[in-house]
């Protein structure tokens, strides 16, 4: 399965590079909910450098003596990086604690209590602040599209990191469903994670090669902009076509579940260029069909050149959307090779 995907714009930069040091990839969480100041969960807000996050939920737990399972958070975060995020504990009865755990690669930046696990998904937004260096390009074609993709969006594809690497996932997750491999159950929704949102970026490619992702059809599921709220559109409509330039509302992709049979007629057209040969895949996937919009809109998008060759970008983005898929529409921006 491939899963290097089109971009929507030729590319503006012919080179960079990304995450030189940690320093040039920041990311800070925002919740979606105040914390109430009580409660069994003690909230952590953790800044993290060069680590990944299910290393410091195991270093949390082992401080809280609680059992990994009871340390939460709303999702995983880029190791090569330095990023804030809320880890949950639960201890019950025990308040907030003197004093509080920290490690070479992490410390924490604030407490509080709370009367709810913190679970996967319960972010409002995503601050970034990212550095490009040793950017080759013409400067005012790269503002010109950074303005563009402000007011437009970009693909709301998902990133590299969904899928392991070099793509791994998504091969295990076919041998697990086809061939009923085992595999540890902690690892079974995140291959399952991958080989649906392989469904979903091979959908929304081709909608970008048919320059129809921004063009609404009979059948399309639109999506609230800012919401969990879906429709089906009947029939072509003009005012769905100016919200969508308004940025209101988005068309929306299927992550395929065992009942995407039932909703394939809506996509027959893509049917033997997506689903037909992944047939036996999509059947044995055993969960329900969801959707997500085909465009992310970044806010506050602002941008500055540090000197000649470096480019500092801030944006915040929607839970579940990709800061390095809004930097695919700049052009072939590169990591440096480092071990993992």
């Amino acid at each position: 399965m491939d899963n290097q995907w089109r971009a929507w714009q030729p590319p503006v930069i012919q080179s960079a590079t990304l995450k030189s040091c940690p320093e040039d990839f920041q990311v800070t969480e925002h919740l979606p909910f105040e914390l109430t100041g009580e409660g069994e969960h003690l909230f952590l807000f953790v800044e993290k450098t060069n680590a990944n996050t299910q290393w410091v939920v195991k270093q949390i737990a082992q401080w809280a003596g609680v059992r990994e399972r009871d340390v939460g958070h709303a999702g995983l975060k880029d190791r090569f990086a330095v990023t804030r995020q809320w880890l949950s504990v639960y201890r019950p009865g025990q308040g907030l604690p003197e004093t509080l755990p920290e490690g070479d690669d992490f410390r924490v930046l604030k407490s509080a209590l709370h009367n709810k696990k913190l679970r996967v998904g319960s972010v409002r937004s995503n601050q970034f602040c990212i550095r490009l260096r040793d950017v080759v390009g013409e400067r005012s074609l790269v503002e010109q599209r950074l303005e563009r993709l402000s007011k437009e969006g970009f693909p709301n594809y998902f990133g590299s990191q969904r899928f392991g690497h070099g793509g791994s996932n998504v091969a295990k997750a076919r041998a697990m469903l086809l061939q009923r491999r085992r595999v540890k159950k902690s690892q079974q929704s995140i291959l399952l994670s991958a080989v649906r949102s392989w469904f979903f970026n091979q959908y929304l490619a081709l909608r970008l090669t048919q320059q129809s992702w921004l063009t609404p059809v009979a059948g399309d599921r639109i999506n609230l902009a800012g919401t969990r709220s879906f429709f089906v559109l009947d029939t072509d409509d003009d005012t769905i076509t100016q919200r969508l330039i308004d940025g209101d509302v988005h068309i929306a992709g299927p992550l395929p579940g065992k009942d995407f049979t039932n909703l394939q007629p809506a996509y027959a057209e893509f049917d033997r260029q997506i689903w037909q040969a992944q047939q036996d895949c999509l059947e044995a996937i055993n969960v329900i069909t969801d959707f997500r919009p085909l465009r992310a809109m970044p806010q506050a998008l602002e941008y500055h050149w540090v000197d000649e060759e470096t480019l500092e970008i801030s944006f915040a983005l929607s839970s579940g959307s990709y800061a390095t898929s809004l930097l695919q529409e700049l052009g072939n921006i590169n990591e440096p090779e480092r071990d993992r």
